[in-house]
């Protein structure tokens, strides 16, 4: 009989993409990376308010592969919390809202909340504000444009926030009547061409190709240390995740270990589908889901597409996040 000459340490094959995910997934895995889960405490969400008080300046983000990218962003001043760096806002539906904005961009902008409300258009150095009344349960996106540059304008990428409407029943549902959830996570998909990083590049004519990801402002593996962005409960607990997407790539985010049931597409509750372990979410739209966690451990959650857990080129990096399930 012959054997096959034992592989030497430069032939052992790479792991394939599926067994670095269940790698990255263990315990084990985590601390090789010097990775620490972190949670958020339960029924640690901020006090609702009517007023959100932002400012437009502009940041910088360093990525896994070394690379740092300025962004615009809005910056919470008052009235709001964040989900990452992302600014976010929760008020009872029916509320008056305000939202005040101080624009420090080098651009003029129009902030819109979408399907929601349209803003005044903000100078640069220049402050404004517009009032709306809190609209039925459910999650809505602020963006904003540029706006006296290109026609039409352009949506400025990075300037986004979070607004979830609370059902006036106060109780912890989805709204009046809907799922109710134990835990709750604000997940938004962004990108970014490291050509044209900002809106004001973006008018060169160059066709924008995002190489850079981000989930709630971060990239894995900070995602998985960050409470904000691993998805971290108990068995049995009902888990709320609410999924948007504000950069240019649609979309579909991938389960590992679960299925979850769609509640409502655009805060339309969804009667069709059944329970799915991959969701598409396009640009501009919100898609809320129940994730019911029936078994304990690590499990990966991430774009379908390969390109978005990246960074440069370089994975695992991007919108790659876990659910630890206790």
């Amino acid at each position: 009989m012959q054997h096959e000459p034992m592989a030497t340490d430069d032939q052992v094959p790479a792991p394939s993409r599926r067994q670095l995910l269940r790698g990255l997934a263990s315990t084990a895995g985590l601390a090789a990376a010097g990775i620490h889960l972190s949670t958020r405490p339960a029924g640690a969400a901020p006090p609702a308010t009517t007023t959100w008080d932002l400012e437009a300046v502009q940041t910088s983000y360093s990525f896994g592969n070394g690379t740092t990218l300025p962004f615009f962003r809005f910056q919470p001043l008052a009235g709001g919390a964040t989900r990452g760096v992302i600014p976010f806002l929760e008020a009872v539906e029916g509320s008056a809202v305000t939202v005040s904005i101080s624009n420090q961009l080098p651009i003029d902008i129009l902030p819109t909340v979408l399907g929601v409300e349209r803003g005044p258009v903000i100078p640069s150095g220049g402050s404004d504000s517009f009032t709306f009344t809190m609209p039925p349960a459910g999650t809505y996106l602020l963006t904003s444009f540029w706006w006296g540059g290109p026609m039409p304008p352009l949506e400025i990428g990075g300037t986004s926030g979070v607004m979830v409407s609370r059902p006036s029943s106060g109780l912890q549902e989805l709204w009046h009547g809907g799922p109710s959830w134990d835990r709750e996570y604000v997940l938004l998909y962004e990108d970014t061409d490291s050509r044209t990083p900002l809106v004001t590049d973006q008018a060169g004519g160059i066709q924008y190709e995002p190489d850079y990801f981000t989930l709630d402002g971060f990239t894995f593996p900070e995602t998985v240390s960050q409470p904000d962005t691993l998805i971290a409960a108990d068995k049995d607990d009902r888990i709320l995740i609410r999924h948007s997407n504000l950069g240019c790539m649609r979309q579909s985010i991938h389960y590992h270990g679960f299925h979850v049931d769609v509640a409502a597409r655009n805060n339309v509750p969804e009667t069709f589908f059944g329970p799915k372990d991959t969701i598409p979410v396009p640009h501009g739209e919100t898609v809320d889901v129940i994730l019911t966690a029936n078994q304990k451990g690590k499990f990966p959650v991430h774009p379908h597409s390969l390109t978005a857990v990246t960074a440069g080129g370089l994975y695992p990096l991007g919108q790659l996040t876990l659910i630890d399930i206790n």
